[in-house]
């Protein structure tokens, strides 16, 4: 008998790819909403998209334990997500597939980016998708920080409360962060003092940032600034560069 060690083994062996390969750039995507072993079905609002369970178990927990469990929908392998906006669904399943979407093509339908990435964002706590909120507060930063000055800024805002519980900051604080930057300009705006008057919780977050900011002025250039007052009081001058060790004989007062 040959022993183990003398054995050929080159031609029996499988021809599988290095480790070190990186795999395909569309590994994932050519499966998005394809039949192609496909074993789950999720529905919403009369649509049906085909899934792949170990793409959604992989980054949701939510989807882990509806598969994984004794619920009705690993039996049938039909998931119905009746109460959600199928724009924000399918937002997040083409995430899943492809690590990202698109906030301003035809899944956004007539919503705003501002206000489809707060959609997005709910779905994503929903079903309990870190990375999914984590990109759809990047992409809501963006929006928000060009788009301030736009109508549907008051929508975004009324949407961001309405749609995430206190406890969750992610989007309130941007909200908050651009409307104390240029409240000026927005309270010129009906809109913006309705959802100021209207959204319980924003006026009051709004208040209380306000009022931990400390405007100073530079005796060096005159220059106005502003900082919050919990960041300490050794500052350099955002115009001139000029240094204090105490600037508090500079805030300027109401």
């Amino acid at each position: 008998m040959r022993q183990v060690s003398e054995l050929d083994l080159t031609d029996t062996r499988p021809d599988f790819p290095s480790t070190t390969t990186t795999p395909p750039a569309d590994l994932f995507p050519r499966y998005y909403d394809s039949p192609k072993l496909s074993d789950g079905t999720i529905t919403c609002a009369g649509k049906e998209f085909r899934i792949h369970k170990i793409v959604l178990s992989a980054q949701s927990k939510f989807f882990s334990n509806a598969f994984e469990g004794k619920w009705k929908e690993s039996v049938e392998r039909i998931i119905p997500l009746i109460d959600d906006d199928v724009s924000a669904v399918e937002a997040m399943l083409q995430f899943l597939y492809t690590f990202d979407y698109d906030a301003g093509g035809s899944m956004a339908d007539a919503a705003s980016p501002m206000v489809f990435n707060v959609k997005v964002y709910s779905i994503a706590d929903k079903y309990d998708i870190p990375a999914l909120k984590s990109v759809t507060r990047q992409k809501f930063q963006e929006s928000v920080e060009t788009c301030w000055n736009m109508d549907d800024f008051p929508h975004a805002i009324a949407e961001v409360y309405n749609s995430t519980p206190p406890n969750d900051q992610g989007l309130r604080s941007l909200v908050v962060d651009v409307a104390c930057e240029h409240i000026t300009s927005l309270l010129q705006k009906q809109g913006f003092c309705d959802v100021l008057g209207e959204t319980a919780g924003f006026a009051s977050d709004l208040v209380q940032l306000q009022a931990s900011k400390h405007s100073y002025r530079c005796p060096n250039c005159s220059g106005h600034w502003e900082v919050g007052a919990s960041s300490g009081s050794s500052y350099h001058c955002p115009h001139c560069g000029n240094h204090r060790s105490n600037w508090s004989s500079y805030i300027v007062r109401p």
